[in-house]
């Protein structure tokens, strides 16, 4: 299974404590360009979506970015690709939530999520929600991403997809 995880859900957090999720973080997919610059390859989404899917193939539940183009690319794959995101009336609490996270490791990272979240939250949400065809929808800021996945998985096997 491959999750399109939004910034700040716990990706990284919940492969410390299940040894079948894998982060798969989309900033190894820079170089330094001629210039010097840090860049990406125009393409850059599709070998990050392949690795991805391969892991998938293997029985891991691989964590991969939400970017639009991610998103596009994995809507041709095979694999079971589930979206998962915070409820849109999480704005403010999510929003703060990534400016802490940002203040406490100071990582460009997460900065850049931050900001992200505070220009574009809703704008975000909306697209995945149009995007992705299962999703996982975080309804409160008190919850166990291993639970809520472990729990779509259960009613998706048995024919259930909204829960």
């Amino acid at each position: 299974m491959i999750i399109i995880g939004y910034q700040g859900i716990g990706k990284s957090s919940s492969i410390s404590s299940d040894n079948k999720f894998i982060d798969l973080e989309s900033g190894n997919f820079w170089f330094n360009g001629e210039d010097g610059n840090l860049t990406r390859h125009n393409n850059w989404y599709i070998p990050y979506c392949n690795i991805a899917e391969h892991l998938s193939q293997q029985g891991y539940t691989v964590f991969v970015s939400s970017h639009k183009e991610v998103r596009n690319q994995l809507k041709k794959s095979k694999e079971l690709v589930v979206a998962c995101y915070p409820d849109i009336s999480l704005k403010n609490q999510w929003i703060k939530r990534l400016r802490e996270r940002y203040e406490k490791t100071g990582l460009e990272k997460d900065w850049k999520a931050f900001v992200n979240a505070d220009e574009r939250f809703e704008e975000n949400i909306k697209e995945i929600e149009e995007d992705c065809r299962f999703k996982i929808k975080i309804d409160s800021m008190n919850y166990s991403l291993s639970s809520l996945i472990y729990k779509f998985m259960y009613f998706h096997k048995r024919g259930e997809t909204e829960r």
